[in-house]
């Protein structure tokens, strides 16, 4: 990935990625619009555009297993421009949007929200809240150290591509967080072996602070809304009930941001006269906050081949519906 004018990071254009994960290697090819591709661009069928993170992107996922792909076969008279990122949220989908959409030949965008999309609101600068308003703010370039020998092929080459480099860096990022699990409750070292359920996500210090940042992502989807009107776009928004926000209420932190926005969702939403999807009830997805080791990757939090069909199972009905209008 690279950073854009803006800060935001992004895809490469027709550029291929490899992922090394205990043992596999996984393979993501992109296309001309930010885009991860799964299947051949077809110029002469509707476009639609997803937004989402990683799950959206298929981290860690063949093309064949990723929920995109499989609603890309069952809806095959449209095509899917999947330009979802890892580690985006609501603030990544709005400057995306803002940045881009004058380019868009596409209609239609769809945002699939995530469990922590609220939260990187909080350590994202793509916007600043100042008395009670969205200002653009500055999201710094970030370099890292190696980046200044890019200019020679060969050991760009060999940065890119380097186990050691890969899992130095890694181990550096997990240092400077908390780990905490969905419920959002801290999770002792000893216990991180068998911990499956990781949600590496820092909490916010107080309610205040939790509320601030409720009022500033409501703020940021007013804006949102905004600029995709003002590009002529049809915007859409999907949750896939991943975890249930809505149920269980003394089994999460009081302070993760991302329950008390689901919980009132609709209500932000319909404020805004936005569509908004949430699966959060729906039988698929009780299953998998019951079973929740079934269905994701084992030593992450991302969904397997059985996590993504859940979702394909969900999100395929939503999709239909938006589709109609």
């Amino acid at each position: 990935m690279h950073q854009n004018k803006s800060g935001l990071w992004i895809l490469k254009n027709n550029y291929k990625y490899y992922d090394r994960f205990k043992g596999k290697t996984y393979i993501y090819k992109t296309g001309d619009f930010n885009n991860r591709i799964t299947h051949k661009y077809s110029s002469k069928k509707e476009k639609i555009l997803l937004l989402g993170d990683s799950f959206t992107f298929g981290y860690r996922l063949k093309d064949k297993d990723t929920y995109v792909s499989k609603l890309q076969n069952l809806f095959s008279e449209y095509y899917f421009i999947n330009s979802a990122s890892p580690n985006w949220g609501l603030s990544d989908y709005t400057k995306y949007i803002e940045t881009y959409c004058k380019m868009f030949e596409m209609k239609k965008v769809i945002i699939f929200l995530n469990t922590d999309d609220i939260g990187r609101v909080h350590f994202s600068n793509q916007y600043w809240m100042e008395n009670g308003k969205i200002i653009p703010g500055t999201q710094g370039k970030y370099n890292a150290w190696y980046i200044k020998y890019y200019d020679y092929p060969i050991i760009k080459i060999f940065l890119n591509n380097s186990h050691l480099i890969r899992f130095v860096a890694t181990k550096l990022l997990n240092l400077s967080r908390l780990n905490i699990n969905n419920m959002g409750k801290r999770i002792e070292k000893n216990t991180l072996k068998n911990e499956i359920d990781l949600y590496p996500r820092k909490i916010l210090k107080n309610k205040n602070e939790v509320n601030l940042l409720l009022k500033k992502s409501e703020l940021i989807i007013k804006r949102l809304k905004e600029k995709a009107e003002s590009c002529d776009l049809d915007l859409y928004f999907i949750y896939s009930g991943w975890v249930n926000f809505t149920e269980y209420e003394n089994d999460f932190n009081e302070l993760n941001p991302n329950v008390y926005f689901f919980r009132k969702a609709n209500l932000i939403f319909d404020l805004y006269d936005l569509k908004f999807f949430d699966n959060s009830l729906d039988p698929e997805m009780r299953e998998v906050n019951l079973n929740r080791q079934n269905y994701i990757i084992k030593y992450d939090h991302h969904p397997n081949e059985q996590g993504s069909e859940k979702i394909f199972n969900v999100v395929k009905k939503n999709i239909k519906t938006i589709l109609n209008y």
